[in-house]
């Protein structure tokens, strides 16, 4: 299966780069598009729509992934997306995967997320997406998420359907220590909480961790116990019932769930 590997914080992000060699190991044809600088909060944005306008992109190598094209982009990333999935860049990906995004994306702040926001645009291109977001740095595991994208993206080849999406949150602990996968509906509220500070002439954004009020077997409420959330947000037709999904993973991991008699 051809995949596109995108982000929303730059091509030369380290979640990006673990999740594009964890994929490449496990034998998959990669193809990397991607902004060339950050672009969070930026949802689906295209960027400019305007006739004629010229978006520049500039071809990109990467030691560690010799044998993999990457294309970094002067726009947000789904506009990156729609380009690969049109054919701007050669034959359309069949999977576009977007992350690992550090800083969870759970809650029905998931509307400002270019991170989800990317796996959503394939749908339209009648392409898989899956999104992948861990935690902040520093207590942030890339190793982890990058080993729960890999088994991810085997269902996604398995099973799933085209404008499957599915947005995937990872808690920060050892992979032994994931208490289970679990398929859950978005919380009121995100882990990501956001409070503003209005002064005379500018607005000051302050980001803090939330962990009250999640709900109960909701994607944060779950991520934050120890367990990977993951929400379906696209179009399902699955050749089995969605929770399958959890079951799936739960089934192909060394999780602590696994570990109990």
């Amino acid at each position: 299966m051809r995949i596109l590997v995108t982000n929303d914080d730059g091509i030369d992000a380290p979640g990006l780069h673990a999740l594009a060699q964890a994929l490449a190991a496990d034998g998959h044809e990669l193809m990397i598009a991607a902004p060339d600088v950050e672009y969070s909060g930026s949802g689906s944005s295209l960027g400019t729509l305007e006739h004629g306008a010229e978006i520049a992109y500039t071809q990109r190598n990467f030691d560690a992934l010799p044998n993999v094209p990457a294309i970094s982009l002067e726009a947000p990333p789904a506009f990156a997306v729609f380009c690969a999935c049109a054919g701007i860049f050669g034959p359309p990906p069949e999977l576009v995967v977007s992350g690992i995004n550090p800083g969870h994306n759970t809650g029905k702040m998931i509307m400002y997320s270019s991170t989800v926001a990317s796996a959503l645009s394939a749908a339209g291109f009648n392409v898989r997406g899956l999104a992948v977001s861990c935690g902040f740095p520093p207590d942030h595991r890339f190793d982890t998420a990058a080993t729960i994208a890999v088994e991810a993206v085997q269902w996604m080849i398995d099973r799933s359907a085209p404008q499957t999406v599915l947005n995937i949150n990872v808690p920060d602990v050892d992979l032994s220590e994931v208490k289970g996968v679990r398929m859950a509906p978005l919380a009121s509220r995100g882990l990501l909480g956001l409070s503003f500070d209005k002064g005379p002439d500018v607005i000051r954004l302050l980001r803090y961790a939330n962990t009250e009020r999640l709900g109960t077997d909701t994607d944060s409420a779950l991520v934050r116990d120890g367990y990977v959330a993951v929400s379906a947000l696209g179009t399902i037709d699955a050749l089995e019932p969605i929770p399958d999904v959890a079951a799936y993973l739960e089934a192909g991991l060394p999780l602590a769930s696994a570990l109990e008699i």
